[in-house]
Parts: structure tokens; sequence; C-alpha cells
């Protein structure tokens, strides 16, 4: 049984995938407002001034093939804000996050779901 109430059309949150079973929607939306409450100052990627590794270890074709927009570090937990091209029912809302431990590099991202507003706590670096 889900802990939270969520609208199935125009949801606050989804689960990535959205057809993922309650239980572990559960766990994915917990650590999302975890990270939801936090200060958060993400810099934005600036195409042009890549540097030559990437980031985090990710190239420009990975990083635009799952449109990352921003990035930073937060208490040893690197971070990547996703800024979907395609968004909007019936898309997945606007925002992603997804994270990983630096020790973690073999290891895939941990999504924390999508959402169609960014948490208060958090400052996007525009320019």
């Amino acid at each position: 049984m889900a802990i939270y109430k969520r609208n199935a059309v125009f949801p606050d949150w989804e689960p990535v995938p959205w057809t993922k079973v309650w239980s572990a929607a559960d766990r994915q939306e917990e650590g999302f407002h975890e990270r939801a409450l936090k200060q958060i100052a993400w810099q934005k990627i600036r195409w042009e001034d890549l540097p030559e590794g990437g980031i985090f270890g990710h190239q420009k074709d990975w990083l635009q093939s799952k449109d990352i927009s921003h990035f930073t570090t937060l208490n040893g937990e690197d971070l990547f804000l996703i800024d979907n091209t395609w968004f909007g029912f019936p898309d997945p809302p606007r925002w992603g996050l997804v994270s990983r431990l630096p020790v973690q590099n073999e290891l895939p991202w941990q999504h924390w779901g999508h959402f169609p507003d960014l948490p208060t706590a958090w400052q996007l670096e525009v320019q």
C-alpha cells in the first residue's frame, strides 16, 4: 500500500518507471523528499565550456541524451538534475533527479523520480 496519495493524471511526483511497484515507489519518493529538503545550489551545464573529462565521468553525448541540465555534489553525493525535453501528460513531469556516490562510478545512477516543480530549497544557476 502506498504511503503517499498520488494524483494519477497530474502528480506532484512520479516514480521512474511510472509503473514501479508502490512499495518501491514509496522508497524512491522518500529519497526524493530527503534531497528536496536540502539547500542545493545547482550549477548549469555550459556545453561550450564542458571539461575534457566531462562531468562525473560523462561526456556531452551521454549528458544530452539524458536531458541533464544541472549538476552538483552535496555531502559526498553527486547529483544530476534532469530537465526533460518532452514533459507533461502523458510524458513525465518536467524535472528529474538522479544521484550516486562518487565511489560507485561503475554502478547505475539512482533515480529519485520526476516532478513538475523544483523544491523551494533549490537554487538553479541560470547563466
